[in-house]
C-alpha cells in the first residue's frame, strides 16, 4: 500500500467558466503541497469547429486558428484573477472535449485530472457531460469541483467524508482523503454505508431489547472493522482529526449524500469501479450519482491499473469513405 501518495502532475480543464476558476484555483492550490506541475488544457469541441465552418462562407479562411487565437486571449483574461494562474501556458486544442482531455492527461502523465462539475449549461452534472465522462473514462483520479468551493478553490477543505466499501480501491480513497486532510487541516471522516439485514425481515421479533442489544453488537462489529480497514493509513497521518461512521441506510449512494450533507462536507472522496458494466452504463456509476446528487466537491478515485481505450488513445480509426 502506497501510504506516501503525493502529486507530481495535475491537467485542469478549462472552458472559463465560473466553475473552472474554482476548479484551477483548487488545482494551483493542490500543485503546491508538492510543487506539482499544473497543465491547463481549453478543448475547442471539433463540432463546433465544424459547425462553424459549414455556416461561414467557403471563402472565410482561417477559422481555426481564430477560435485558437481567442481562447488564448479568453485564457489571458481568466487567469487575471486567479492566483498563481498568469504563470501558467495554456494548451487549445480542437478536439472532442472528452478525448483532448484524456490526451493531455496521458502525455503529461498526470496523476490527478481537475474539472469543474459543469460548463456554460445548467448545473445538470448527470449522465453524458465531459466531466462524468471523463470520470467513466480517464484512467488517474478525477476531481470534480463545484463551483460552491469557496474563495475561488484557495480555501482550505474543512471536512471531507471518505466512501468505504472494503474493498481495496476505497483503500486507495482513504489514502487520498488523508493526504488531503492532512495538507488542509480537515477533519476525516471515514464513512462505511451499510443496509441492516433487519430491515429486510416482514415481521417484529417478539423481544425488543434483545433486538436492539443486536442491533447495536452489528453496528459495534462493523465499526471495529472500519477502524481496523483504514488503520494502516492512518497510521502513516499521526495527528489527524478523525472520526468513523457506520451510516444505516438502505442505498449506498444515497446514504453517503445524506451523510456528507449533515456532516457539512466540502469534499467526497470515493472509489470507482474497475469496469463500466451493463449497471453503470444504464443507471450510472456511484461516483457520478453522488456527484448528480451532492453539493460539494467530488474526488473519484480509479483503481490501480485501470485503463480504458479513450485516455490511452485507441480510439479506432475511422471507416475509409
Amino acid at each position: 500500500m502506497n501510504s506516501a501518495f503525493a502529486v507530481s502532475s495535475i491537467v485542469v480543464g478549462t472552458d472559463f467558466t465560473p466553475c473552472s476558476a474554482v476548479a484551477l484555483g483548487l488545482a494551483i492550490r493542490i500543485g503546491a503541497w508538492s510543487n506539482a506541475k499544473v497543465h491547463v488544457v481549453h478543448v475547442i469541441d471539433t463540432i463546433v469547429v465544424i459547425e462553424l465552418e459549414t455556416a461561414l462562407s467557403p471563402m472565410q479562411q482561417g477559422i481555426r486558428d481564430s477560435l485558437v487565437n481567442d481562447a488564448e486571449k479568453a485564457w489571458t483574461d481568466f487567469a487575471k484573477v486567479i492566483p498563481g494562474a498568469a504563470g501558467l501556458p495554456i494548451e487549445v486544442s480542437i478536439n472532442n472535449r472528452i478525448v483532448g482531455i484524456l490526451r493531455r492527461a496521458r502525455e503529461n502523465k498526470a496523476d490527478l485530472v481537475v474539472m469543474g462539475a459543469f460548463g456554460n449549461c445548467a448545473p445538470d452534472v448527470g449522465m453524458g457531460t465531459v466531466a462524468t465522462a471523463c470520470v467513466r473514462k480517464s484512467m488517474t483520479d478525477v476531481l470534480l469541483v463545484r463551483d460552491t468551493q469557496p474563495e475561488s478553490g484557495t480555501a482550505p477543505f474543512k471536512t471531507i467524508v471518505a466512501a468505504v466499501d472494503f474493498s481495496p480501491n476505497s483503500l486507495r480513497a482513504v489514502e487520498r482523503a488523508a493526504m488531503f486532510a492532512a495538507k488542509d487541516g480537515a477533519e476525516l471522516h471515514l464513512l462505511h454505508v451499510f443496509a441492516a439485514p433487519w430491515h429486510r425481515l416482514h415481521y417484529r421479533a417478539p423481544t425488543p431489547p434483545t433486538v436492539t442489544h443486536e442491533h447495536k453488537q452489528y453496528r459495534d462489529d462493523l465499526g471495529r472493522r472500519l477502524a481496523e480497514f483504514c488503520r494502516p493509513v492512518l497510521e502513516a497521518h499521526a495527528g489527524l482529526r478523525t472520526k468513523t461512521v457506520v451510516h444505516d441506510y438502505n442505498g449506498y449512494r444515497s446514504g453517503i449524500v445524506e451523510y456528507a450533507g449533515k456532516a457539512g462536507a466540502d469534499l467526497i472522496v470515493l472509489g470507482t469501479r474497475g469496469r463500466t458494466n451493463l449497471r453503470d452504463l444504464l443507471l450510472g456509476s456511484t461516483a457520478e450519482k453522488v456527484l448528480a446528487e451532492s453539493k460539494c466537491s467530488i474526488l473519484a478515485v480509479k483503481p490501480e491499473g485501470f485503463e480504458h481505450p479513450l485516455a490511452k488513445d485507441e480510439t479506432p480509426a475511422p471507416s475509409p469513405m
